[in-house]
């Protein structure tokens, strides 16, 4: 059954596509039999017929536009104010109106086409002095233009200027169709160069270009060989061009246009600039010798040198921009991180883009460089690796300086790599693996010899998708991404200790989930989505029936609106990268009292919570002052507080941290030491630190069984006896193991075996109890 339906469901899409195919052809075969009849008509018949066309063509814009309702109207609305002011300077031309009115309603044509390319191709705001230039250089060409084509036609060869006489209206629509060549050319252009053909609504209105350009060459001909009459062979070229324009407002991706332009290598003003001075240099003069009429010499040479200077000031604005503009790194030559962000653009925009590769290189402890040879070392050593990373990478590559101590390497790709690791990862590719070896030699600075050590990191990047290519914003931020997904993959590597690493879709999905997270973080610490789970520490008696809950953990939990319950391994690490650990564990501390205040007032009158306390928590100069202002809030005394310490947290700043915890000892806060036989601590702190508890770390614990640990585990027990400290093992999941962690001399113990972390009881008095198994 779902077969057939798919069957029925092709033979539905395959019609579809016919049916739309035969409509096409014969919406095309009625403009061309429609444009040929015009052609073959006499001029006063012709007329009639284009003013049709006009009319219909203008209703059926108005209604397209109407219809679709693009994003940015402005653009179509003038776009259709041009076309109609156009057809009423024809009109103008075809009633012999004045030829002032003629000249000014092109000049509002031309402008209008302006500002359709403003609105539909802005560029950002350091580029206006160079827009601004090639503006005037297409404005030259398209006013020398003008006046040139008015003195083939209005001059008598050897004709004295007092002899000229006034313009005809004729004389001045020939010279209009002029400047519309340029500027038409112009508007072409910018769509090709911008790299917009991809919308079907953009191509048709190139064909409407092209049809006007058409048009325009065809008119300036007939006037130069027989004279210019409305109605001839040239008009038919309105019929495609009405056409085409109604047909671009009524496809969908007419929507579209009118969003930012998005940066493409092919940029649309250097194009602009060339075409402007073409027609002013070569176009023109060849334009005078080619016919009998008087040369306008000044005015040529007026326009020539005019182009001239504005292509020199172009330049030399083009060339200030890229020195203040970081587009160049002054050390090593490379390009900046800026400039590497617009290469990764105009790849997304050109729909040709073939895959690529972006390495990003770091240089490990490059600070101590610096430090130890001086800032001018430095420097050369960055120029020296710069120049290295320049020959390892393959033709067609580019390098760039992306940060004090960062490069990155766009490269075509090579096709090398990618294999799947047995850790998960992918084999990096022959271009990374070379980038790595050009850091292996050591660098010659002054004053001796630096062995500079690296990263490389890598992720492939696709050929352009089939996208809309016009949305400037959507652009950018896949740039950044992609310069994103090579910078988690660093981070990956230096997480690793890996010297090469290549991103694979997995990593990238499990590096921005932590992304997404981290960014909430902040906001859920604010808003209380940070709260406490409590899982049961017993107290060992003689046999089973003696056991007893003594106390709970609190254990942080993050209740993410969308995700649920996150627990301390996914919160932890994002909340010291963020710097906010300390208000999580403020947060949980806060909570874990309150509710321990709760079940004394319910009858557990001794039961005790541990909180856990960062490194960061540690550090705090107002720690004591922060815990006993929390238990003073609660009505607690201090021995309802136990504070648990990893080892690696006492190998920062001993002393200080010793004096706070000594604080709070005698107010009798309680200390353990969280995870022992896993740190790097060494085990003076038992005897220099005040320890009431040693809370033995579950990898030691779960493996109680084998003769070695038991042995292990024997001596560390009798330690904590001997110094007075309360001995509990941490992560028994079973039976067995809380026996042998009895017969070993533990005297508490916490994990699976005995309870699992619950939330808060809520609005009862009672601690969540544990649920022994026998």
């Amino acid at each position: 059954m779902a077969r057939a339906g798919r069957r029925l469901a092709t033979v539905r899409d395959v019609a579809a596509a016919v049916g739309m195919a035969v409509a096409l052809a014969a919406a095309v075969a009625v403009v061309v039999l429609l444009t040929i009849v015009v052609a073959l008509q006499p001029p006063a018949t012709a007329v009639r017929v284009l003013g049709a066309v006009q009319v219909v063509g203008v209703l059926g814009v108005l209604a397209g536009v109407l219809w679709n309702r693009p994003a940015r109207p402005l653009v179509w609305w003038v776009l259709l104010a041009v076309s109609v002011l156009y057809g009423a300077a024809w009109w103008g031309v075809v009633l012999d109106a004045t030829s002032v009115y003629v000249g000014l309603a092109c000049t509002g044509v031309f402008v209008g086409l302006g500002r359709v390319v403003v609105i539909a191709g802005r560029l950002s705001e350091r580029d206006a002095a160079i827009d601004a230039v090639d503006v005037s250089l297409l404005a030259v060409a398209a006013a020398s233009s003008s006046l040139t084509l008015l003195a083939v036609l209005h001059i008598s060869p050897g004709a004295s200027p007092q002899s000229w006489g006034p313009m005809s209206t004729a004389e001045v629509w020939l010279a209009a169709q002029a400047s519309g060549t340029v500027v038409v050319a112009a508007a072409g252009a910018w769509a090709v160069a911008t790299g917009r053909l991809r919308s079907a609504s953009v191509q048709l209105l190139v064909i409407v270009a092209g049809s006007l350009l058409v048009w325009h060459v065809a008119t300036i001909a007939e006037a130069l060989t027989r004279g210019y009459v409305p109605g001839t062979i040239a008009d038919a070229a309105l019929v495609p061009a009405w056409s085409a324009f109604a047909a671009a407002a009524w496809h969908p991706s007419m929507r579209a246009l009118g969003r930012p332009v998005a940066p493409s290598g092919r940029r649309f003003p250097a194009t602009l600039a060339v075409l402007g001075a073409g027609v002013t240099l070569v176009l023109l003069p060849g334009l005078s010798r080619w016919t009998d009429a008087a040369e306008p010499t000044p005015l040529l040479v007026a326009a020539s040198a005019l182009t001239v200077a504005l292509l020199v000031l172009r330049q030399w604005l083009t060339t200030r921009r890229a020195r203040r503009s970081g587009g160049v790194d002054p050390l090593t030559g490379l390009g900046t991180r800026r400039t590497l962000l617009e290469a990764l653009a105009a790849r997304l925009a050109d729909p040709s883009s073939p895959a690529a590769l972006l390495c990003v290189v770091d240089l490990e402890a490059f600070a101590d460089v610096n430090a130890t040879r001086g800032h001018a070392a430095g420097d050369s050593a960055l120029a020296v690796v710069a120049e290295r990373l320049e020959r390892a990478g393959p033709p067609g590559s580019r390098t760039y300086r992306t940060s004090g101590d960062g490069f990155a390497v766009l490269a075509p790709d090579d096709g090398t790599g990618g294999s799947p690791t047995s850790e998960g990862g992918a084999e990096p590719s022959a271009t990374a693996r070379r980038l790595l070896e050009a850091l292996e030699p050591a660098v010659e600075v002054p004053g001796g010899h630096v062995r500079l050590r690296g990263r490389v990191a890598e992720v492939r990047l696709p050929g352009r998708p089939s996208d809309d290519p016009d949305d400037a914003e959507a652009v950018a931020r896949g740039a950044n991404a992609q310069l994103g997904d090579a910078e988690l993959a660093l981070v990956e590597a230096v997480r690793r200790r890996a010297p090469l690493m290549r991103a694979t879709p997995q990593l990238l999905a499990t590096r921005h989930d932590e992304r997404v997270l981290a960014s909430r973080l902040p906001t859920a610490v604010a808003s209380g989505e940070i709260v406490a789970h409590y899982q049961p520490i017993v107290r060992l008696g003689a046999s089973f029936p003696d056991d007893r809950v003594s106390g709970h953990e609190a254990l942080a939990r993050w209740h993410h609106p969308e995700r649920g319950v996150l627990g301390a391994e996914s919160l932890v690490p994002l909340a010291e990268r963020l710097g906010v650990v300390r208000d999580v564990d403020e947060a949980v501390l806060r909570a874990a009292l309150r509710d321990c205040a709760a079940w004394r007032a319910g009858g557990a009158a001794d039961l005790t919570v541990s909180v856990n306390a960062s490194a960061s928590t540690l550090l705090r100069p107002d720690l004591p002052a922060v815990v006993l202002r929390a238990l003073e809030h609660e009505q607690l005394p201090g021995t309802a507080l136990v504070l648990e310490i990893t080892e690696g947290s006492w190998l920062t700043d001993r002393q200080r941290i010793a004096e706070r915890l000594h604080v709070l000892r005698e107010h009798g806060v309680r200390v353990a030491v969280d995870d022992f036989g896993t740190g790097y601590a060494s085990l003076d702190y038992l005897v220099s630190f005040p320890v009431d508890s040693l809370k033995v770390d579950r990898s030691l614990v779960r493996r109680i069984v084998e003769p070695a640990c038991c042995r292990l585990l024997a001596r560390v027990v009798e330690i904590a006896n001997d110094l007075s400290i309360l001995p509990l093992a941490e992560g028994v999941d079973t039976a067995e193991q809380v026996e042998l962690a009895r017969s070993l001399g533990f005297r508490a113990v916490q994990g699976y075996a005995v309870g699992t972390a619950v939330p808060a009881p809520g609005t009862t008095s009672e601690p969540p109890l544990a649920e022994a198994t026998s």
